[in-house]
């Protein structure tokens, strides 16, 4: 039996189990054994790189990855966002690439993928929907389309980017497990549990090798929670919705997301907000260089973005930078007092200026 049809077999066990004190150590297993499963699954789609068009260089201070079912619009959307080619059609699976652009907006340039339409089961593989679904967990916001003459749609998204491990506006749950020689598993937690239970915590840390651990819960947390933190594999990742064609509509119908942008690709109404949306999603700072030459460069900031450190700064300028990095002097906000000497893990603020000291 292959992994699709365990992940299945175990997907129905788990719907058509009952739960109460005599399941709760079963269900806990079923849900850790179901994870490893769907783990293996992504990593073999990933591996295999998507094929011709998939294997996409990222480019500009950020990447945005356009999800939405076939012949919603996006080809159309990115041609006028970006410099993308992207070809245009009125007919299903007309991208059959990932296509890149480069949008530019108040001093950042923002790659945008548009990638071919997803579908139900895509994480099954159809319609090479690992694949793709492969090229959405390196984006770092996704922009989500939907068409207002369909409802739905954003459910079954969010469901397949659920099952490749992308939790969308979502944190990483507040889980510390802090493994031991011995004890069993010690549970702390802050708040009552109720959508987990011991039994079932200790299941699914046993499935993961822990049988001797300090774990402290600061949450209200359920079981597939936890298996993100074992995982350690999961992409927390903000969003932008549209939904397109409300040109035909006269706005969006209820039953669509709360906070969606009204567009229509066709007609080029909405873009100034998408643009707008997607920057301030980004949590861009603006950080400038300094040289003992040319001093201060105030003209081209270097675009970081909110939580960027000076190691993040250094990866941007040329190589020999990383690898002979001594020290950097920071003036603004985030130093006690100008010129202040810090080193690779020091946190940046907007409109700090660094001098990075070389060996």
């Amino acid at each position: 039996m292959g992994a699709e049809d365990r992940i299945k077999e175990i997907t129905e066990e788990l719907a058509n189990t009952k739960r109460h004190k005599g399941t709760e150590h079963h269900i806990g297993l079923l849900m850790a054994r179901r994870a490893k499963l769907q783990r293996e699954v992504l990593d073999k789609a990933s591996k295999k790189g998507g094929g011709s068009g998939y294997d996409i260089k990222k480019q500009g201070d950020a990447t945005v990855v356009m999800v939405g079912f076939p012949s919603v619009g996006k080809s159309t959307l990115i041609s006028k966002l970006t410099d993308a080619k992207s070809k245009v059609a009125a007919y299903d699976f007309t991208t059959l690439e990932c296509i890149p652009g480069i949008m530019k907006y108040n001093g950042a340039q923002m790659q945008i993928l548009d990638i071919p339409g997803i579908i139900a089961g895509a994480q099954e593989g159809k319609g090479r929907g690992r694949e793709v679904l492969s090229v959405a967990r390196k984006a770092d916001l996704l922009l989500i389309m939907l068409n207002a003459t369909k409802k739905g749609e954003y459910e079954v998204i969010l469901r397949e980017l659920e099952n490749v491990g992308m939790r969308i506006g979502k944190r990483p749950p507040n889980v510390d497990i802090k493994r031991s020689v011995k004890g069993g598993v010690h549970l702390i937690t802050a708040r009552k549990l109720t959508r987990i239970t011991k039994q079932e915590i200790i299941a699914i840390l046993n499935e993961y090798g822990i049988h001797n651990a300090v774990v402290t819960v600061k949450q209200n947390i359920d079981g597939e929670q936890l298996i993100d933190v074992l995982e350690r594999n999961r992409v927390y990742l903000e969003e932008v919705v549209v939904v397109n064609k409300t040109d035909l509509t006269g706005g969006i119908p209820d039953g669509f997301p709360k906070g969606a942008l009204e567009i229509s690709a066709d007609l080029g109404e909405g873009l100034e907000e998408i643009r707008e949306q997607i920057y301030s999603k980004l949590r861009f700072i603006r950080v400038y260089t300094k040289t003992r030459t040319k001093g201060i460069d105030r003209e081209e900031p270097m675009m970081m973005k909110k939580g960027n450190t000076v190691m993040d700064f250094v990866k941007k300028l040329p190589r020999d930078y990383k690898k002979n990095f001594k020290y950097a002097l920071v003036w603004g906000k985030s130093v006690k007092f100008p010129g202040q000497r810090v080193g690779l893990g020091h946190l940046l603020q907007n409109e700090d200026v660094v001098y990075v000291v070389k060996k």
